[in-house]
């Protein structure tokens, strides 16, 4: 590694981890001037390791792609208006090899916010999520009503509500459906899971057996039971299943837990997927507007640095208007999510290639 590669990492990362730590300082600040009479609940170890410790992680990985494109911008513009970029490229050496330690640095923090979305991230979020559950109850809160989802392969509950406190699920029905044809339905009226006998206790139910041309209908007012398919018991926490605990899954949980849920039909599947694939389209983009960031603050302007801070705010934010947008239609819409939400970075990659043909060599 060369003098110059030196050099330029050097202010890369001294500028961004400088950045990131008042910018994380700030947060953190603002954040415990909201919660401080919420915290009044937690004790002080709860309030350090167990939410910051596992804030400071997330907030780190949210801002590092803008915060990258923005500390690249402020320190390569800082160099070409004290003209040391100027000699750099005079010195025959091609701008293109003057882009090496940018993206060698853009690199480094894809790889490091990588492991943080997928691994480090998962693990802290548990606890953060947990606190924040109790601080905002509504904030999380898991939505039981009207509920029409596949609990095993063939097999399809509907409920109209659950109660989570109780433990009842009114207007209850399952049904087993193989190619559009109805085989079994057992309802009733209201189901309440039995704590101690760990079995559901139905009221007002009706139990339909259907075998070719014949069907038999059972009937009666209470009855004990239990619902099984091959491994897994359907029981209360089928119901309280939150769609944030994704966000608690590691690399190696997620996938499985992603395939359950098309089995399932879930709702928030949209949602996971989002989170999946998010985890590895964000940190990418830190490489992309780290390049762009060299390639537009390499010049020297009219305006020096300040203007190359303007052009690159603005930057950032269609840019984070752009990764918004593709959110809601990775959740919102049938496009997949790994389409929906690698478009802003496709877009970017386009523009920083065009950039980087146009810059000034």
């Amino acid at each position: 590694m060369k003098k110059l590669d030196l050099y330029i990492l050097k202010k890369f990362g001294g500028t961004f981890f400088l950045m990131i730590f008042l910018f994380i300082l700030i947060a953190v600040v603002f954040d415990i001037s909201e919660k401080i009479d919420d915290f009044e609940k937690f004790t002080m170890d709860e309030i350090i390791y167990d939410y910051y410790f596992s804030f400071i992680p997330w907030l780190f990985n949210l801002l590092a792609p803008i915060l990258a494109f923005l500390t690249v911008v402020y320190f390569t513009g800082r160099m070409a208006a004290k003209t040391e970029i100027i000699p750099i490229l005079a010195s025959g050496i091609s701008f293109k090899r003057f882009l090496r330690p940018y993206i060698f640095g853009g690199i480094i923090l894809f790889i490091l916010s990588l492991v943080l979305s997928h691994i480090l991230i998962p693990i802290t979020n548990k606890k953060r999520i947990a606190i924040e559950a109790r601080i905002y109850t509504n904030a999380r809160r898991i939505n039981n009503t009207k509920l029409h989802r596949e609990i095993a392969k063939d097999h399809f509950i509907y409920v109209q509500n659950y109660s989570i406190k109780s433990d009842n699920a009114y207007k209850f029905r399952l049904e087993k459906i193989i190619d559009g044809e109805l085989l079994y339905r057992f309802s009733a009226n209201n189901m309440k899971w039995d704590h101690k006998k760990q079995k559901w206790i139905a009221r007002s139910w009706a139990e339909r057996v259907i075998k070719n041309d014949h069907e038999t209908l059972l009937q009666g007012s209470v009855k004990d039971t239990t619902f099984k398919f091959g491994e897994y018991v359907f029981d209360n926490t089928e119901f309280k299943r939150s769609p944030f605990e994704v966000e608690t899954m590691d690399v190696f949980d997620i996938f499985d837990f992603i395939e359950k849920e098309k089995m399932r039909g879930s709702s928030h599947l949209g949602m996971y997927e989002q989170e999946l694939v998010k985890r590895t389209s964000n940190p990418f983009s830190i490489i992309i507007l780290v390049f762009i960031a060299a390639c537009i603050s390499s010049r020297k302007v009219k305006g020096g640095v300040g203007m190359h801070v303007a052009v690159g705010i603005g930057i950032a934010l269609v840019f984070t208007f752009f990764q918004v947008i593709a959110e809601k239609i990775a959740v919102n819409t049938p496009i997949p999510a790994k389409i929906a939400l690698w478009v802003p970075n496709g877009f970017f990659g386009l523009v920083a290639f065009y950039i980087y043909i146009k810059a000034p060599k």
